[in-house]
């Protein structure tokens, strides 16, 4: 009987052992799992974060645009007007040199207003 008892006795601190070893392989891989899930929650709140500063900013820049969008084509309605309102054709048969002369000077000084607003860095052309 106490034969028995003794391997009962072994038996359960082998089991007891065996949990133990295999309770502490879980609880390291599961700490490891959630320092993971930590790291990539910490990122993924951050991002939501980034994207919403950038959704208002967006949003913001989105209606100055709008503003200047708007304030253009009253500006081009307002060019339209002054078009209708002369003739050029005929001023051009009757003063070429000076219609030449003032469209030439509009449309580059519109050219140059585009190159302002967009950034165009004039390049020095190699001859």
């Amino acid at each position: 009987m106490s034969k028995y008892l003794i391997l009962i006795i072994v038996l359960m601190g082998g089991l007891g052992y065996w949990y133990y070893t295999d309770s502490q392989k879980r609880i390291k891989i599961l700490t490891e799992n959630n320092a993971k899930l930590e790291v990539a929650n910490k990122t993924n709140q951050e991002t939501i974060n980034t994207l919403q500063a950038d959704s208002k900013k967006f949003s913001e820049l989105n209606s100055t645009l709008q503003k200047q969008l708007q304030e253009s084509e009253a500006y081009g309605d307002e060019l339209r007007g002054k078009l209708r309102k002369h003739n050029l054709t005929a001023l051009s048969e009757k003063k070429p040199a000076l219609v030449e002369g003032k469209i030439n000077d509009a449309t580059k000084k519109v050219f140059e207003e585009i190159e302002k607003e967009t950034g165009f860095v004039q390049r020095s052309v190699i001859k």
